[in-house]
Parts: C-alpha cells; sequence; structure tokens
C-alpha cells in the first residue's frame, strides 16, 4: 500500500484518486473547491478544502510523508507554484500533469520528478490500438516502449518460453497471460504459449510489432 496525496479533483484528479484508492492504496484528495470535495470525499481515504498555492497550506499536509504527490491542477501557473513549494518542502515523488508540451517542460523544471500529459497519451495508446488490429491493449512507459496484449505468434505456440527464447531472440520480455479476461503473471521458463491466450509482452515498440500477428 502506498500513500498518495492528489492535488486537485478535476476530472483527471478525482478519477485517479478514486482509483488508487480501490487498488488498496491510503489517498488524501485536496482541492480548493468546496463542492468538489462535498462530492469525491466518500471516494478516497480522506479529504480536505485549502487554497495550495499558499505554501503554510501544503506544509500543514505534511507533503514529505506521501510516497507520492500527483499535482493534477488545471491552472498552469498554480500548478507550477505547487509543485515548486512541494520540492522545497521534501515531497518524495512529485508527479505533474501536463495540458501541454510546453506546461510539461515548465513542471520538470519546477520540480516534479514525472509528467503525465493525459491528452497526448491517450491519443498515442488509441492511434496504436486501432492502427494494428493483432494488439488488443498497450500501457505506455516511455516514448518508445510499453507493455502490449497480442496474441502468441503462430511458431510459438505449443512452444515453452525458454525454447522459444523470446527475450534473447526478439529482444522483448514476456510477462504474463490472459485467458478469460484473467491476467496471471509468467514466472516459469516452462510456461508453454497457447493459441487460446493472450499473451502481455514489454519491450520497445517497433520489436513488438515484428512478433504481432
Amino acid at each position: 500500500m502506498k500513500s498518495v496525496l492528489v492535488i486537485g479533483a478535476g476530472k483527471f484528479g478525482h478519477h485517479l484518486a478514486e482509483y488508487m484508492c480501490k487498488m488498496g492504496n491510503d489517498v488524501m484528495l485536496v482541492d480548493k473547491e468546496e463542492r468538489l470535495i462535498n462530492e469525491y470525499s466518500d471516494d478516497v481515504t480522506t479529504a480536505e478544502i485549502g487554497d495550495y498555492t499558499i505554501k503554510s497550506n501544503l506544509q500543514a499536509l505534511g507533503v514529505d510523508d506521501y510516497d507520492y504527490v500527483f499535482v493534477c491542477v488545471g491552472d498552469f501557473q498554480d500548478s507550477l507554484v505547487i509543485t515548486d513549494y512541494l520540492k522545497e518542502l521534501g515531497a518524495p515523488y512529485i508527479i505533474g500533469k501536463a495540458s501541454s508540451l510546453i506546461h510539461e517542460k515548465f513542471l520538470l523544471k519546477s520540480g516534479a520528478d514525472k509528467v503525465i500529459y493525459p491528452e497526448r497519451d491517450d491519443a498515442y495508446r488509441m492511434a496504436v490500438e486501432f492502427s494494428k488490429s493483432s494488439i488488443f491493449d498497450f500501457f505506455k512507459l516511455s516514448k518508445d516502449t510499453g507493455i502490449y496484449e497480442i496474441e502468441a505468434p503462430d511458431s510459438w505456440v505449443g512452444k515453452s518460453l525458454s525454447k522459444v527464447n523470446v527475450r534473447k531472440n526478439h529482444e522483448i520480455t514476456v510477462i504474463a497471460y490472459k485467458s478469460n479476461d484473467r491476467i496471471t503473471a509468467i514466472s516459469s521458463p516452462d510456461y508453454v504459449f497457447s493459441s487460446n491466450e493472450h499473451i502481455l509482452v514489454m519491450g520497445d515498440r517497433k520489436n513488438v510489432y515484428k512478433i504481432a500477428k
């Protein structure tokens, strides 16, 4: 379980906080809008109202005690001010939400350890999904790498993971298989590929595309 602070209860922030809480994390959601906190307080562990562009309000939250702090504030300047204060106050890992490339650049300069850009990332994910019919799902990890749900190539079916030697021959890693919507991690090299299951692989996009049907 992680301790998570989400600053900003807009569309993205409150969904993030809700999902993080459902996944077993201890989540505090904060926003200056009383209406939003009242609406979403039951979806998270704790929720507070306050203006967190004021440094003392952030300090009162004990931001250095959280594993992750997400800055999901829509206002460009406010998000930079909050990020800068979080860095000063010792927040260990700050993730900023950007609405543009220039916003991403300034968040990083203000002290964000990582920046997410949901509109760009969702657009890219959708482009991958609908351009390659053999890719059933996709999660982006970096510019060129991700986790892909695919069918095992015909030449792999009936063979073990060690026999195919995927990592050496194809420079990707098979991490799990999916059957009847249930995902199971693959921990043994004796796993045998099946035509009835999808596999989840991690690697560079170009290497995954080479093996995808």
